[in-house]
């Protein structure tokens, strides 16, 4: 039985995706998943573009391609974190672009994807574009300190929200205790 669009965004559309679902539906899903990713919706064609990393072969690696070519960053971040999951060689052919993208996210997420034994191609690339620091943006420019993984208005002694009227995390009337003891 051939598969459908219908059957692939069944399988898509929720917030959280069954990607195994899209898996199951075997290799023919491939090309609706291409349409997806086609598409002028980012959210479904970001989940085609991961799902179809979930294949082998080199229409998977193709369709990962495409998604790795779209005009879309989100769609781009999927096609990187996709391609953590092709074979180390198709891996490294998706993200030799995408290791130099001009969204800084798509360059982390990118990086992050990069096979343990990337290709000589990949290699060259990487060396290339250098690689940014976690604090510098795409221009080496500093980007603002690190915060410690404080939220604002988060003390670093407790870690509780410094909200006006607030007393160590403590909304007002708050004593801290449960209630009757």
């Amino acid at each position: 039985m051939a598969v459908t669009m219908k059957q692939v965004r069944a399988a898509l559309d929720p917030e959280e995706p069954d990607y195994t679902e899209v898996v199951q539906l075997g290799p023919g899903a491939l090309k609706h998943l291409q349409a997806l990713i086609a598409s002028d919706e980012p959210m479904i064609a970001s989940k085609a573009a991961y799902a179809a990393g979930l294949f082998t072969g080199d229409e998977a690696r193709e369709v990962v391609r495409s998604a790795a070519a779209s005009d879309d960053p989100i769609v781009r971040v999927a096609a990187a974190a996709s391609a953590a999951n092709l074979p180390e060689e198709d891996a490294s052919v998706v993200l030799a672009e995408l290791v130099a993208d001009p969204d800084e996210g798509v360059r982390k997420v990118a990086r992050t994807a990069v096979p343990v034994n990337p290709s000589e191609e990949l290699v060259a690339r990487l060396e290339e574009v250098g690689t940014e620091s976690a604090n510098e943006g795409p221009e080496g420019a500093p980007e603002a300190p690190p915060t410690g993984g404080l939220m604002p208005g988060e003390r670093p002694d407790t870690g509780a929200a410094g909200m006006p009227g607030e007393r160590g995390g403590l909304m007002p009337g708050e004593s801290g205790g449960m209630p009757g003891r």
